[in-house]
């Protein structure tokens, strides 16, 4: 099997089972939308945004950017004696790691969250101080659940090293089905129906660790961390995650900035607005982006590890290639019938059509930025793989303060909008002073052929998206009425013919990627 198709293969395996998460992530949304409180809502998806943004910086970019290339490299370099001695080693820090930031996180949060009440003059609005108060006491007794989400986690990287995708992949569904249980059963158990909520974190961070250390247990023997404070990898993987987890921090704090900017404003429902245009845009990212990334790095490792430089340049370029095949049609997709599939899912119970049509505009303004946030996650490997974690936290951080000066001037006279077009903006920055570092570094990555594949992929998005905007003018004629089957035509008409449009022209531009993905299928049908 080529590299490119047995790369497509992992991609798949990974996209699989994060499709399977992700709907059921757009489930608990719409079950979170019909039956939850605004307000209540509201006030505990800001305060999930602590533990989960530390979840990105501590748990996944650790382990794309540190612990995969050092596992790795013991793999390579070494024994599976070794490579089981350094993972229980690590996994030992970690857990001490993650007890210190836990209680930390919840005797600090009260005094971060104070700063809402700052936002007066940016935002032109009195913040209620109990409503900060509701914030601060659901943080609180939300952010444990940092612990054991970041173990969870932090198994996936030895999984990872061994080219075991599944596992990872699927078992953040069992937080999805958590939140949906403790939202319908729950809700109606607390004074304030966003402790159900709380309730469904605990029991989904739980059971993701439970099932990953099952998973690291069946497949690599280990079953204890060792306490081995003093083993020398255990230095190797810090040096390489205080950069990443600075860089990282970029990212989320722009995140984490723009809650709180949300959270200030006057109009009720403008953070589960963001929250809902970011889930769609997460879909694609997650499923493609992500899952290239994922896959291409523990090869780049072993690259590097082997000193394989003209296979170096050839797996990113196909990394950028084979996320853009997929994140090209998603832009298109998400500007032509992202307000029909928001109605389709979400225009109903709590939700009326000004918010959909508020959560419409956030997600133009996002999908603006698609590209750039997939890019940025496939380039960064380029980086990671040779051990360089330093100079993405350089440009991370300087996107990070743009975004947060952008914040400033933009909220102002655009409100919500300014926050979602600060975002795109920040990442388009950073993905594109990344890829010229990466350029410069590894001569001749970006060559004429490297062009050529992305103006294929080009041309067959923009006939692709004639077609889906000539068809959902005809749905719309066909589908007149607001009724939920005439949505469903009006979403699924264009959407079947805007698919099959793209896979044609695919085929007729010759864009290889599209060859790569159904030789992975095929492989991963026939095992």
């Amino acid at each position: 099997m080529s590299s490119a198709s047995e790369h497509a293969r992992f991609a798949s395996i990974f996209a699989a089972g994060t499709l399977f998460s992700r709907v059921l992530g757009l489930v608990r949304d719409l079950v979170w939308l019909w039956v939850m409180p605004k307000a209540a809502l509201d006030a505990f998806l800001v305060a999930f945004k602590f533990p989960n943004m530390l979840r990105e910086i501590v748990g996944e970019g650790a382990s794309n950017a540190a612990f995969v290339p050092v596992f790795t490299e013991a793999l390579e370099t070494e024994d599976n004696a070794a490579f089981r001695n350094l993972v229980s080693a690590v996994l030992s820090a970690m857990i001490l790691l993650l007890a210190l930031m836990t209680i930390g996180g919840v005797l600090l949060l009260p005094a971060l969250l104070q700063s809402l009440g700052m936002l007066d003059s940016v935002t032109g609005a009195e913040v209620d101080p109990d409503r900060i108060a509701r914030i601060i006491a659901i943080s609180q007794w939300t952010f444990p659940y940092l612990f054991f989400i970041c173990l969870a986690v932090f198994f996936m990287a030895p999984l990872f090293t061994l080219k075991h995708y599944s596992t990872p992949s699927w078992s953040p569904a069992l937080l999805n089905i958590s939140f949906i249980a403790c939202s319908l059963l729950f809700r109606n158990s607390f004074d304030d129906p966003a402790y159900a909520l709380v309730l469904g974190a605990w029991i989904g961070g739980i059971a993701q660790l439970l099932v990953q250390y099952l998973a690291v247990v069946r497949i690599t023997g280990i079953r204890v961390p060792n306490f081995q404070l003093n083993h020398p990898g255990i230095r190797r993987v810090f040096i390489l995650i205080v950069p990443v987890i600075i860089g990282q921090s970029a990212g989320e704090v722009n995140r984490l900035v723009d809650s709180l900017f949300a959270a200030a404003l006057p109009e009720e429902g403008t953070v589960t607005s963001l929250f809902i245009a970011n889930r769609l845009i997460q879909l694609p990212l997650s499923i493609f982006a992500i899952a290239t990334s994922v896959a291409i790095l523990p090869a780049l490792s072993a690259m590097h590890a082997r000193s394989e430089h003209d296979k170096i340049n050839a797996t990113i370029r196909q990394g950028l290639n084979q996320s853009f095949f997929f994140i090209a049609p998603a832009i298109a997709g998400l500007f032509i019938l992202g307000g029909p599939i928001l109605a389709l899912l979400f225009e109903r119970g709590e939700t009326t059509a000004a918010d959909t049509l508020r959560t419409t505009t956030a997600l133009h303004y996002y999908a603006g930025g698609l590209l750039a946030f997939a890019w940025v996650k496939v380039v960064v490997t380029g980086f990671y793989g040779a051990q360089d974690t330093r100079t993405p936290v350089i440009i991370a951080s300087g996107a990070m303060l743009f975004n947060i000066a952008l914040n400033f001037a933009l909220v102002g006279p655009l409100g919500f909008r300014g926050l979602a077009l600060s975002t795109t903006i920040s990442y388009s920055l950073n993905a594109i002073v990344l890829i010229l570092v990466l350029n410069y570094r590894n001569e001749g990555l970006l060559d004429r052929a490297w062009i050529g594949s992305i103006a294929r992929i080009v041309g067959a998005t923009l006939f692709m998206a004639v077609v889906t905007w000539g068809m959902l003018l005809l749905a719309r004629s066909w589908f007149p009425d607001p009724t939920v089957p005439h949505r469903i035509g009006l979403v699924f008409v264009p959407l079947i013919a805007s698919c099959v449009a793209y896979g044609v022209l695919a085929k007729g531009f010759q864009v290889k990627e599209f060859d790569y993905f159904l030789e992975g299928l095929r492989r991963r049908t026939e095992r």
